[in-house]
Order: structure tokens, then C-alpha cells, then sequence
């Protein structure tokens, strides 16, 4: 988890919690190692933007729902580098949800 500060009663004995308190860069290398092969997610609007902008995300997927939320951070409402440009997206049809998948494109 990637915070400013540790909170209070962490880290607790057999939890695979990991707190990461040195920067977004060591996040990643870290989140990357422990994953392995396997993807890295992240969520949240802030912490996406902060990978954007820091050129550290491969991958952009959004999940289109047939619900609308009226509030919240808006995803790409601060890019430093606007525009960003991403690939051609993979789009899968569900049940009430569009799925989105574009590769992030270096700048």
C-alpha cells in the first residue's frame, strides 16, 4: 500500500500488508517484484494519475458500468503530460459493463 505514513498497529504478524512509504517508484519496483509474471494493478484516480504523469503505467483498463456515481476524482482531470496517447484498446462486452484495456504509449 503505497501511503505517506504507516498507521498505527502495522505491520501485523502474518499479514501481506506492505506498507511503502519511499515514493511511487519504489511502489512499483516493489509491487513488480512480489508479482512476478503476473500483473500489477492499481487502483484509484490520484495514484493513476501519479503513474501517468511519472511514466509508469503500462496499461490503462477502465470498466464502463451502467451506474452513475455524480461524485468523486475525476481520472484524468490532473495529466501532466496531456495528451496522454494510448494504443488501440481491446474492448470486451459483459453484462451491464464495457471493459477497456489500452496499452499507455511512452511519451
Amino acid at each position: 500500500m503505497l501511503t505517506h505514513r504507516i498507521p498505527a498497529g502495522w505491520p501485523r504478524p502474518d499479514s501481506t500488508v506492505h506498507f511503502v512509504t519511499d515514493g511511487l517508484g519504489s511502489a512499483v519496483q516493489q509491487a513488480k517484484a512480489a508479482a512476478g509474471e503476473k500483473a500489477v494493478a492499481v487502483h484509484g484516480a490520484d495514484t493513476i494519475q501519479q503513474l501517468l504523469n511519472a511514466g509508469l503505467l503500462d496499461e490503462l483498463a477502465i470498466d464502463i458500468a451502467a451506474v452513475l456515481l455524480g461524485s468523486g476524482i475525476r481520472l484524468f482531470e490532473h495529466l501532466d503530460r496531456a495528451p496522454a496517447v494510448l494504443g488501440n484498446p481491446t474492448v470486451t462486452a459483459g453484462s451491464g459493463v464495457t471493459h477497456l484495456r489500452y496499452p499507455v504509449r511512452p511519451s
